[in-house]
């Protein structure tokens, strides 16, 4: 019996330590109905997932590598609940999918399908990013604040972060043969968080967005779309500039940002699109369990290749109430009048269809669960 616990210890000394390691699941399940003003010139009644937090599964885990280094990564998942199908254009991991590493004192470094500077950065400071979803995005979610689109072939690097302050820059490889530039992207962004306060800045710089980013919102050359992306068809590139800051008081929260899009060579022409658009909202605590919140955005347009003038105000409202730590009920109010010629166009990703008029008005009713 001595010399079984002779060798066993023997064997347990001699064996090497294995690192620790973790893998977590996680979801959402974000299903409602949602009522629609004029959808393409009529009322419309659906059934909507994944209109506020976009339903999800996903794997994410590290391993100690040792010295504080970690191994690191992230499988996202989008799909509708209602009937199955994938999300993101029908992808597998359409949401996110990266591996990398990380390490206290010099930061992360990782690489796949990830979320662009804009979304890191600028996207926390909107009211649609505080857990309601693309049915608040500003107009069509033109500059990218509600992540309609990934970027693919990205490598991305952030900084620890240092007396409040983190850094981050991006770049994704076009991957086009004799075209080193093509279907590139670069990104950069920057916060500051400390207490209550929170100030962020992106930067996103990408080239031949319709053909780089199919998930997105781009229409062809010559569609007779006069929502918001009717005006820029397949640009050379889209640059995003923005700035934004939330500051927590007690059972409140207020926000505000803005962001300049551009689109160069929009609509088969030389000339650009710029899109500008101004935000701010606030959430309050009735209770513990009943939260309500309100915002506006205004988006205004100036396209130099016909000088039209298109724009776009905003009106948002919001209310969930908890059932539980996972479980909530919400409740979302959108009413947009557009001008200049342009139809109203709320995210299309969620009502469906730009209106055939200046109006248009959704409303989304629906149940949420987290795991």
């Amino acid at each position: 019996m001595k010399k079984v616990v002779v060798y066993i210890l023997a064997g347990l000394i001699a064996s090497p330590a294995f690192a620790q390691s973790s893998v977590t699941l996680y979801g959402i399940v974000d299903n409602g109905i949602t009522y629609v003003s004029n959808s393409g010139g009529k009322s419309l009644w659906e059934a909507a997932s994944g209109t506020n937090l976009g339903s999800r599964w996903g794997l994410k885990g590290s391993e100690e590598l040792g010295g504080g280094l970690k191994a690191i990564f992230i499988l996202e998942n989008g799909f509708n609940s209602y009937n199955g199908k994938l999300g993101q254009g029908g992808l597998e991991f359409g949401r996110q999918a990266w591996v990398g590493l990380s390490h206290p004192l010099a930061g992360k470094l990782t690489m796949g399908r990830q979320y662009d500077s804009i979304v890191d950065y600028v996207g926390p400071t909107t009211l649609n990013l505080q857990s309601w979803g693309g049915i608040l995005a500003h107009a069509n979610d033109i500059d990218n604040t509600n992540d309609a689109f990934r970027v693919n072939n990205s490598v991305k690097y952030v900084s620890p972060t240092m007396g409040g302050f983190t850094v981050s820059g991006m770049y994704a490889f076009g991957g086009v043969a004799g075209q080193f530039g093509r279907n590139s992207t670069i990104a950069g962004g920057a916060s500051y968080a400390m207490g209550n306060l929170y100030v962020a800045a992106g930067y996103l710089f990408a080239r031949n967005p319709g053909t780089q980013f199919p998930d997105g919102n781009f229409v062809k050359n010559g569609s007779t779309n006069v929502g918001v992306f009717g005006y820029v068809g397949q640009p050379a590139s889209e640059q995003v500039i923005g700035a934004g800051t939330t500051y927590r008081m007690g059972r409140a929260i207020v926000g505000a940002n803005y962001t300049n899009t551009r689109f160069a060579e929009a609509n088969g022409t030389t000339s650009t699109v710029i899109f500008d658009s101004y935000e701010v909202w606030s959430m309050y605590n009735i209770t513990p369990a009943l939260l309500v919140g309100g915002g506006y955005n205004f988006v205004s347009g100036s396209v130099h290749y016909d000088d039209a003038k298109p724009k776009y105000h905003q009106i948002n409202l919001v209310m969930s109430y908890a059932l539980s730590k996972r479980t909530d009920l919400v409740l979302n109010t959108v009413v947009q009048h557009a001008a200049g010629g342009a139809h109203a166009d709320i995210y299309n990703g969620v009502v469906a269809q730009q209106s055939s008029g200046v109006n248009q008005v959704a409303v989304h009713a629906g149940l949420r669960h987290r795991f």
